[in-house]
């Protein structure tokens, strides 16, 4: 990262002036499209650890890196394979495969009877995790960076173990159990974020973390930290259950970034209140949710931390990056875009400094 990049990012983090938004382009999105030598080694059905091939992911993170060289703001960062569910299979879930996509079965019938792990570094997903990481610093040697994995929260870890619709139920039938629960879906995440960590080599330019678009620049090491299974719950759910938990992992580590989706936009009037909270993304997903209610929640943000703002590139990029430019102020703003090609993440990048441009004349 240049002087200038990193002088834009420290901005960012700062809220400080600046004449335009920070933006990150990530070339593919489908697991298949950015590790194929992995996904080609891949058996369908059930994974297990030693069938992640290290060499070809080293070669996939190469050949990343490359694709990523140029583009926009934020340098290629690697992560352990992101394609698999790993804090879930920690905990216990079977992790299944398919020529596309990974996903984590479900193990708890009941939580009074499960029986959880004691030692999280023991696991053999966490030494595998663990592998991975210490492979990438070694093999990137500075090239670019190393972040931690994608770490699913508490919620998700839970969701995944017991399945969505039952854990809700739990959470009125069965609350003291679920407490318990998730003390130690808690301590998964913290022991597993930690051993990362650890692997992540110090650095007086700062860090960034996060795979793809989940990504952000931060003075210390950095996590990022979701919840996305509370979409199914009631904000009193998550205030009485989770909310505690959230506030205690984000305080236990230098720097968390907090990935949204839309369809929680009620929990931005918690998050922006958490102190160890240092930023928040919400992805755009206007199939599925209020777009309406995310330009809301995006100006809610900012209004106290920086926001991240994701979504895909499609035709109508060019008109929405005209109402951001038109609507917010560039302090504390980053824009994420995933294209699923090169040629794709190109034209991205033009169209944000074109946008850019005509934005500078319209104020002039």
């Amino acid at each position: 990262m240049d002087n200038e990049t990193l002088r834009r990012h420290k901005a960012f983090w700062n809220r400080q002036k600046t004449d335009r938004p920070l933006l990150g382009i990530n070339v593919g999105f489908f697991v298949n499209q950015r590790f194929p030598r992995v996904m080609d080694r891949m058996p369908e059905g059930l994974v297990r650890p030693d069938d992640i091939p290290v060499e070809e992911f080293l070669e996939d993170c190469d050949d990343l890196y490359r694709s990523h060289s140029g583009l926009g703001d934020y340098p290629y960062v690697s992560a352990a394979f992101v394609g698999i569910p790993w804090l879930e299979a920690i905990a216990g879930c079977p992790v299944m495969a398919s020529p596309t996509s990974f996903w984590a079965e479900h193990c708890v019938t009941n939580w009074k009877s499960h029986r959880w792990l004691e030692s999280v570094l023991d696991n053999p997903w966490t030494k595998k995790l663990l592998e991975l990481m210490q492979a990438l610093v070694q093999h990137s040697s500075g090239r670019y960076g190393v972040a931690p994995t994608l770490m699913r929260g508490p919620s998700d870890i839970l969701s995944a173990m017991r399945g969505a619709a039952e854990l809700t139920m739990d959470l009125m039938d069965h609350a003291d159990w679920v407490a318990t629960a998730i003390e130690h879906a808690a301590r998964i995440w913290t022991e597993a974020a930690s051993a990362q960590l650890d692997f992540i080599p110090e650095s007086d330019e700062g860090y960034v973390a996060g795979d793809a678009a989940l990504r952000s620049w931060a003075p210390y090491k950095l996590l990022w930290l979701q919840e996305d299974a509370i979409s199914l719950f009631s904000p009193q759910m998550y205030r009485e259950y989770f909310m505690h938990i959230d506030r205690r992992l984000s305080s236990l580590f230098p720097c968390i970034a907090y990935h949204l989706h839309g369809s929680a936009l009620w929990a931005i009037d918690e998050l922006v209140q958490m102190p160890g909270v240092d930023v928040i993304e919400i992805n755009l997903e206007a199939a599925f949710c209020d777009v309406e209610g995310t330009f809301t929640g995006w100006r809610k943000i900012q209004e106290h931390k920086p926001v991240i703002m994701w979504r895909t590139y499609d035709a109508d990029f060019s008109t929405w990056l005209e109402r951001v430019l038109d609507e917010f102020p560039p302090e504390g703003l980053s824009i994420q875009v995933s294209a699923f090609n090169a040629e794709d993440a190109r034209r991205a990048e033009e169209e944000f400094f074109t946008a850019v441009e005509a934005a500078h004349k319209t104020r002039i």
